[in-house]
């Protein structure tokens, strides 16, 4: 084969890749999503967890956080996760929650299927049904009967892209950050503690020294082993 030949059929390969991958780019999505309104994502659900972004736009609402504060509350991340032993994040808890800590979200009109805070929802709920692990992109429920409904644009598409990653993320940095955050405030808590104490009477402190000794003789003592 001549240089010009070789040169002429590599031209050709390079163009026939940049059409396979425009053709690629042009293919609509496989992911169709579009809302119901049926409340099914709302009821026999998980806990849903907040971000520090959640908290600070609720609290610019005024009032309406006075709303919201009575559902929240402190728990692990996940079993698996191993940043669960060293901090809580503050999570929405659902009613009626089962063993599985499955529920209703407490925010949802089961009567008339809607949200009452649809309009400043946690991020969490804004990405669904599309997430972000890290690493790619997956549907969280795939029996949702949203999925394969509507039309999916290129645009809309980006916009559930950016938003499942910035959940991610933001989760990430609340985790992360809520760990020293826990610490600091411990030990706020034991100084304003200890400072108390010192305060006592002395008679006062006696009494206290009593209770806390008869506290720990009262704890049950676990079973010694025997040896097999």
């Amino acid at each position: 084969m001549t240089d010009k030949k070789a040169k002429t059929k590599a031209k050709k390969k390079t163009q026939e890749e940049k059409v396979e991958k425009t053709e690629e780019k042009e293919k609509p999505s496989k992911f169709k999503f579009e809302c119901q309104k049926c409340g099914a994502c709302c009821q026999n659900r998980e806990p849903i967890p907040v971000t520090f972004s959640d908290l600070t736009r609720w609290t610019k609402q005024g009032s309406f956080m006075s709303i919201i504060l009575p559902h929240l509350e402190l728990r692990g991340v996940s079993e698996e996760d191993s940043l669960s032993q060293l901090a809580i994040v503050p999570f929405v808890k659902m009613k009626d929650e089962d063993e599985n800590r499955k529920g209703t979200c407490p925010f949802y009109d089961e009567e008339n299927k809607i949200c009452n805070i649809y309009f400043t929802l946690p991020l969490f709920c804004k990405t669904f049904p599309l997430y972000f692990n890290g690493e790619k992109y997956y549907v969280s429920d795939p029996s949702c009967p949203g999925i394969g409904e509507g039309d999916m644009t290129k645009e809309k598409l980006l916009e559930m892209r950016n938003t499942a990653v910035q959940d991610f993320n933001e989760r990430a940095d609340t985790t992360i950050a809520l760990i020293p955050l826990q610490g600091l405030f411990i030990r706020h808590f034991m100084k304003q503690s200890q400072e108390q104490v010192d305060k006592m009477p002395a008679e006062d402190k006696e009494k206290l020294d009593e209770l806390l000794k008869k506290s720990q003789d009262d704890k049950p003592q676990e079973p010694e082993e025997k040896d097999n």
